[in-house]
């Protein structure tokens, strides 16, 4: 079966903040060690093809610019990609968050749920405008040119994780699929 039409089909379209989960690619998880958080996904649920990622693009707070800087990984066991992300130094809190205040306690924990949509402003205006019907908006947004842009969404008070819209471009998909293919 192709992963690629499993996985990144061409998305529900968003007129509604349910349509945002027919589309799940991905689930993210803070953790704050990165090398053991890859070895303890491997060892405890068998997330064996797991790599390491470049940070990169602009990371913005509301439209503003924000310094930020984490560390990332991403893997898959032939279906959803697993995201495990290393908050390090800059805007990081809204990772922090949940993770124990003991920074010396080994933790991963569910940040968010990953989900795309068809690209473009006018489809992104499009979600902003959803969202304000409900109160919510676009908190944080990291923009890799040619390749995403992703925006994060407070749904803690009520789902308890955050929804990641990501805009995804052919570059994106292609690694994303072949990461799923490559995998067991």
């Amino acid at each position: 079966m192709n992963r690629r039409t499993d996985l990144f089909a061409a998305p529900r379209p968003v007129r509604a903040l349910a349509d945002l989960f027919a589309n799940v690619w991905q689930f993210g998880y803070v953790t704050n060690d990165l090398d053991r958080a890859i070895d303890f996904m491997s060892e405890r649920f068998g997330l064996e093809h797991c790599l390491k990622l470049p940070a990169g693009g602009t990371f913005l707070v509301g439209d503003e610019p924000g310094e930020f800087e984490a560390k990332f990984a991403m893997g898959s066991r032939g279906g959803k990609i697993i995201e495990l992300i290393e908050p390090v130094d800059g805007v990081v809190d809204f990772y922090r968050q949940i993770l124990p205040a003991d920074r010396q306690e080994f933790a991963v924990r569910l940040h968010h749920i990953a989900t795309f949509m068809e690209s473009g402003d006018e489809a992104w205006e499009r979600l902003r405008q959803i969202l304000a019907a409900s109160n919510l908006k676009v908190e944080y947004t990291l923009v890799i040119p040619d390749r995403v842009r992703a925006g994060y969404i407070d749904t803690t008070p009520e789902l308890g994780h955050w929804l990641e819209v990501c805009q995804l471009q052919r570059e994106d998909i292609d690694f994303f699929t072949s990461l799923v293919d490559d995998s067991v």
